[in-house]
């Protein structure tokens, strides 16, 4: 104690300054007795705030999911009251064979599923059988769920919604909404509309509105000793349903609780062992209930090192305080050199743009002694010495040899002219050979004699890295142009690209006296695909349908297009007739041989193709009135091509789909032009 005495006299020369430094650790000490308590009653406090905000988001799930269903009731219920419509049903169930009221049935039948964005929508008979459907007739019955539901609907005279499920009928989960139509009091029949749960339903129990990585909604029912999940779990590799057996999920889980009565915030682990906080409700007039629940390590991450970092800063202050009372004199000097040290660096910014906005350098032309007299900068950019004098010669062989011929016409141009001179062009640095783009100014003075020019006048900029932009800028917009000629869903070429290609390669026909073929391919019962498996499996089948057709066309000039919906086109330059229906069944069989599954195509187990071919001679002739509706790009007279593959694509539906029909005059030679 003795050693440090005289320090403490100097550190704390008067009493009152050792009293401010009494009363300081006190303060520090009562401070640091208090954290503990602080803490504790700030950590309840973000546990309910945590709490509500569970609450609030389970809500407003839970009313998502009361509007979504609640909504579908209102479009059945606006269908039942519909008397017009229902006055149509009754009239085509009698006579379905009348086309006219068909048709007007189907569009009523459309304008419900694309309104209401229905999946599918049936017309049906007071006995289940289907009859109709917006892209036409169909057969078949009801599923026995809905056979049971539409006789409680036609008995109680009032829609019947069937709770989410799967069946073998649709290839996806589903909402049926049965929907009986009376004429008078005697029933006529019912619409069946189906709603694909994935696209509908699954994406309001997807979203959550705070950042939460381990946040999850799960709605879920209990079938005996099983509890089903509609909604696919966030956490699961499992897609579609979950089905948990109640023994082996854990007693403190939150799905176990909620199936035996528990309601409101619960705590405990879930299906992947994590301990938890969950709230749970149940959805009205339904057996499902809610489930919204994220992991408590997750919920409190943040808020206890925000709590610690914000408890912490009383200390960290009275720490600071006291640094800054030891270190005041090394500060002042520490300020004073951050000052220098900044000020020193913004005057060498300055100067630094000063030299680069200064990188433009001038040049004055003696014409009398061929030879340029030149500024520090100007030598600098050729990457000469600074002597400040460039020979014609030297000048001359600096330039690219390209553009050597036209930069010393467009001088000697100017010259003789006597008109300002602007020109960009390449040079060749003297010292490093390095290629850089110049921008070159110039004027003219006259010397005494008023017909001669004595010399000229001008700025030289260096412009490398404008041109580089630029030419980066070009590549950007035809990367750009490239696009729009692609199918974003197929990735394949679009109509657009197969319309310029059909251009270029008619022109080349004509020129080389070469055959040109088109193929016509139609993807067989495509809408019957869609409706049984979904407009998401029905993309990835063309996507499928798409990549094989392209890998059988793959020769230079061959291109394969999306010519629209389920249809696709192929160009085959220099391909006869015999060659071009190879190449189709080649298509057909890739095709098959994908083994796509289709249970409703009436030609095969599996996805098939029909092919229409023609091919046809291009030659340079009067151009005939042939008419192309489609696109101002293509010529009238190749017009033909897709004609007559239109044509044989319709025999070879009719002859049974799934084969390749070439066009009966198949090798044509059709009189063309330059357009």
């Amino acid at each position: 104690m003795p050693l440090f005495q005289p320090f403490l006299r100097r550190l704390l020369p008067t009493w009152r300054s050792r009293l401010w430094l009494a009363l300081g650790l006190l303060a520090l000490g009562g401070i640091l007795w208090g954290l503990p308590q602080v803490y504790q009653s700030r950590e309840e406090h973000t546990r309910h705030q945590i709490e509500r905000e569970l609450h609030a988001i389970n809500y407003l799930q839970t009313q998502s999911v009361l509007d979504w269903r609640e909504q579908r009731l209102i479009d059945a219920s606006a269908l039942v009251d519909d008397s017009l419509f229902t006055q149509s049903a009754a009239q085509w169930l009698q006579v379905p064979e009348a086309t006219v009221l068909t048709h007007r049935m189907q569009e009523r039948l459309r304008i419900l599923q694309e309104r209401a964005k229905y999946t599918a929508v049936y017309l049906t008979d007071p006995q289940g059988q289907l009859w109709l459907t917006p892209n036409g007739s169909t057969t078949g019955r009801l599923p026995t769920p809905e056979l049971q539901a539409l006789e409680s609907a036609l008995a109680q005279a009032q829609v019947t919604v069937l709770e989410p499920r799967r069946d073998a009928f649709f290839a996806f989960p589903f909402l049926s909404v049965i929907v009986p139509l009376f004429e008078g009091t005697e029933p006529v029949g019912a619409i069946w509309l189906v709603s694909d749960v994935r696209a509908s339903l699954y994406t309001k129990l997807q979203t959550w509105p705070t950042p939460r990585e381990t946040a999850e909604s799960i709605l879920l029912s209990r079938h005996g000793d099983e509890v089903r999940t509609l909604n696919p779990l966030r956490h699961s590799s499992q897609g579609g349903t979950t089905v948990f057996q109640l023994a082996q999920l854990q007693a403190d889980d939150p799905i176990v609780q909620a199936v035996a009565g528990a309601r409101g915030i619960l705590y405990g682990h879930d299906y992947r062992g994590h301990h938890v906080m969950a709230m749970v409700s149940a959805v009205s007039d339904s057996s499902w209930i809610m489930v919204s629940k994220i992991d408590i390590a997750e919920a409190f991450a943040d808020t206890q090192l925000r709590e610690i970092l914000a408890l912490s800063l009383p200390v960290s202050l009275l720490l600071l305080l006291a640094g800054l009372v030891f270190a005041y004199g090394q500060r002042r000097a520490w300020r004073r050199e951050r000052e220098l040290k900044t000020q020193l660096q913004r005057n060498m910014r300055w100067l630094e743009g000063a030299q680069k906005a200064a990188s433009v350098g001038y040049f004055a032309l003696d014409l009398a002694q061929e030879q340029f007299l030149m500024s520090s900068m100007a030598t600098e950019i050729f990457g000469l010495p600074n002597t400040g004098v460039l020979t014609l010669e030297d000048w001359m062989r600096a330039i690219v040899p390209e553009d050597r011929a036209e930069v010393i016409h467009t001088h000697r141009q100017a010259i003789d002219e006597r008109t300002p001179l602007r020109l960009q062009y390449r040079i060749q640095r003297l010292d490093n050979h390095e290629q850089r783009w110049l921008e070159v100014w110039g004027e003219y003075e006259n010397g005494h004699d008023a017909n001669q020019v004595a010399r000229m006048i001008g700025t030289i900029q260096d412009i490398t890295e404008r041109k580089q932009s630029e030419q980066e800028l070009a590549n950007y917009r035809n990367a750009l142009e490239e696009k729009v000629r692609l199918d974003p869903m197929t990735q394949i070429p679009n109509r657009r690209a197969l319309d310029e290609h059909v251009l270029l390669e008619w022109h080349r026909a004509m020129r080389n006296h070469t055959p040109l073929s088109l193929l016509m391919i139609d993807v067989d019962y495509f809408k019957s695909y869609n409706d049984h498996y979904g407009h998401v499996a029905g993309d990835e089948c063309l996507r499928q349908v798409a990549t094989a057709i392209a890998a059988c066309a793959c020769r230079s000039g061959e291109l394969a297009a999306r010519y629209g919906g389920e249809e696709f086109s192929v160009l085959l330059p220099g391909n006869d007739a015999a060659q071009a229906q190879r190449t189709a069944e080649c298509i057909r069989a890739a095709i098959e041989a994908l083994a796509l599954e289709h249970r409703h195509s009436q030609v095969a187990a599996c996805v098939t193709i029909s092919v229409g071919v023609t091919s046809v001679q291009p030659v340079f002739a009067p151009l005939p009135q042939y008419h192309c509706a489609e696109t101002d790009t293509v010529p009238q007279a190749a017009h033909i091509l897709f004609t007559q593959a239109d044509e044989a694509l319709y025999q070879a539906k009719q002859q049974g789909r799934n084969r390749v029909v070439a066009y009966q005059d198949s090798t044509t030679t059709v009189p063309g032009a330059d357009v």
